[in-house]
């Protein structure tokens, strides 16, 4: 890789407009969980449909920073929008700029990844918006992703890409710099169009191996090491799994996208959480996308097909 190619270190600075975000907290009653390990509860409402700075059309990824500001990849408004923990919004990017962004990172410095599958490339900003470095997308002569469709960053700030069409992860330092591959195709069946991952703090990378329809855990040198959940609508069963966040407990949040729900699993692979559960009626998800997760219990989702991100608490709390 050369500098010429593929790191662009300009210093472009985003269109940044603040707004403001209704964000409508949501009071639920409380229920006996249908699984035995824990239960949230709605507690929170972020956004609207709409092209309007607050508002979303298919939000993908999300990320949190330590101050709590929330980044969502409003995809198809091609921006990611920056929400303060009171309601303030910025709005990062536009279609001259930004292409059907799916992923987005925070690192503890505050600089912003953003993955674009529309221009296959990542491009880093400080928090301030201006560009970093970019990586891949059409202008470079060699394809560096092939329609990537999540990032996360470990707590070394490297760089985990989920390439659906490569069927693989890649590993990049944060300076943008190749580290490995990891592939299924050391064991059967291999990856199908993965499209989340998620790094604990021991190292293991959690891959969303979407179209066989389960989690793969491996170890940090990139051996097999667990497969949680497999094909189904039932509890512990998954449905083109999407975005991944690792808890605190050693469990993992999935984006359950095509069962609709996001559900938990502990360390051993046991389902200990579902949302919405079973028979809930007045809960609707709509193709879940992403996960994230803040440092009080709370749990961020990007409902992608009702155009909004909701956010769980454990039940018993909201604040």
């Amino acid at each position: 890789m050369t500098k010429s190619e593929d790191v662009d270190s300009s210093r472009f600075h985003f269109l940044e407009i603040s707004g403001h975000v209704p964000r409508q907290a949501v009071q639920q009653e409380q229920r006996t969980p249908a699984l035995t390990g824990m239960a949230v509860k709605l507690a929170e409402i972020i956004g609207s449909f709409g092209p309007r700075l607050g508002q979303f059309n298919k939000p993908a990824g999300i990320a949190l920073d330590g101050e709590g500001c929330l980044y969502v990849a409003d995809s198809l408004n091609h921006r990611v929008q920056k929400i303060t923990p009171s309601g303030d919004v910025y709005g990062l990017g536009g279609a001259d700029l930004l292409l059907n962004p799916q992923g987005v990172a925070v690192d503890g410095s505050r600089f912003i990844y953003i993955l674009e599958q529309g221009a296959d490339r990542l491009r880093k900003f400080s928090h301030t918006g201006f560009l970093v470095f970019t990586l891949g997308g059409p202008e470079t002569r060699v394809r560096r992703f092939a329609s990537p469709t999540a990032i996360c960053l470990d707590q070394y700030h490297q760089l985990y890409i989920a390439e659906a069409e490569r069927d693989r992860i890649t590993c990049y330092s944060a300076a943008g710099h190749w580290q490995t591959n990891y592939e299924g195709r050391t064991y059967e069946p291999g990856f199908r169009r993965p499209q989340g991952v998620a790094v604990d703090l021991h190292g293991n990378v959690y891959v969303s191996d979407t179209m066989n329809h389960r989690i793969v855990r491996l170890r940090p040198n990139g051996e097999l090491d667990a497969v949680i959940g497999r094909p189904g609508p039932g509890p512990g069963e998954l449905a083109e799994p999407r975005g991944l966040a690792t808890a605190s407990d050693g469990g993992v949040w999935v984006a359950d996208c095509g069962n609709d729900r996001v559900q938990k699993f502990s360390p051993e692979g046991e389902p200990v959480c579902c949302f919405p559960e079973p028979d809930r009626r007045d809960v609707d998800l709509s193709c879940p996308l992403a996960v994230a997760l803040d440092g009080e219990g709370g749990v961020y989702v990007s409902d992608s097909l009702n155009h909004r991100i909701i956010r769980l608490t454990p039940m018993g709390e909201c604040r």
